[in-house]
């Protein structure tokens, strides 16, 4: 099979629309750096999660034209239920990756987290540059994986913060390593909950007083069937496992 080009349309296209001009991004990558001739066929999805295929009209000039194909809504994943992530925030780039494999297990919500033993504690002055920089790395996840819906992304968030969303949830889940139902008796003792929140500690773990608050809030803790996994694939693993739970009741 040929490989045909995927993007992310920075317009949102209306329902009549039948030709678009490319964004020079787009043109440059589809013209200069894939070489395509007009004729051409890729696919594009935009922030309302719609799916278009298009075929390139002109290549010749920048920006780039093409015609609408086709236009579908596509699912997006996690379809069924609906899954936040609040991660305290680890050192260094492992936010990058968790980001990107997260969007990939069908995380629908990211909360970045700052919490009592938190390593990462960004200025305020930094938040806008790193809420940009990681909505980039949410867009390109979608664009390689498949999916039109594009995660929502929170501003970093205190623990204070945090503990007043619960409500939004059916279910908030707290994996912990010391003793705690397992996340299979958890998730079966509440099959109606669709939407749900996960926690995931630091590199340091959760502070007994954070515990507590969470419980008092409504937090179930659970303990995962896994060794002990770093912050940075705990939410993975949960999310991965919550997917499969709830699609085989």
């Amino acid at each position: 099979m040929s490989f045909i080009p995927r993007l992310f349309l920075a317009t949102v296209l209306s329902p009549e629309q039948k030709e678009i001009v490319l964004d020079e991004s787009a043109s440059r990558y589809l013209v200069k750096v894939l070489r395509l001739e007009p004729g051409a066929r890729f696919f594009g999805f935009d922030a309302q999660a719609i799916e278009y295929e298009f075929q390139l009209l002109q290549t010749d000039v920048i920006p780039a034209t093409a015609v609408v194909l086709s236009r579908h809504e596509k699912k997006g994943m996690g379809q069924g239920n609906w899954i936040a992530l609040a991660q305290s925030l680890p050192k260094g780039p492992k936010i990058d990756l968790i980001l990107k494999q997260g969007t990939e297990a069908g995380v629908n919500r990211f909360i970045p987290l700052v919490t009592q033993r938190s390593i990462s504690r960004p200025n305020e002055s930094q938040f806008e540059h790193k809420n940009n920089r990681w909505q980039k790395i949410l867009v390109e996840a979608c664009r390689q994986c498949g999916r039109n819906d594009i995660p929502q992304l929170d501003e970093v968030t205190d623990w204070k913060k945090c503990l007043e969303l619960f409500g939004e949830f059916d279910q908030v889940l707290l994996p912990y390593e010391k003793e705690a139902p397992t996340l299979k008796t958890v998730l079966e003792s509440n099959l109606t909950a669709r939407k749900i929140l996960v926690l995931v500690g630091p590199e340091g773990g959760w502070s007994k007083d954070e515990v507590q608050e969470a419980q008092q809030k409504g937090a179930e803790a659970v303990h995962l069937p896994t060794p002990i996994l770093r912050t940075e694939t705990a939410g993975l693993a949960i999310v991965s496992m919550i997917q499969y739970a709830l699609s085989h009741p």
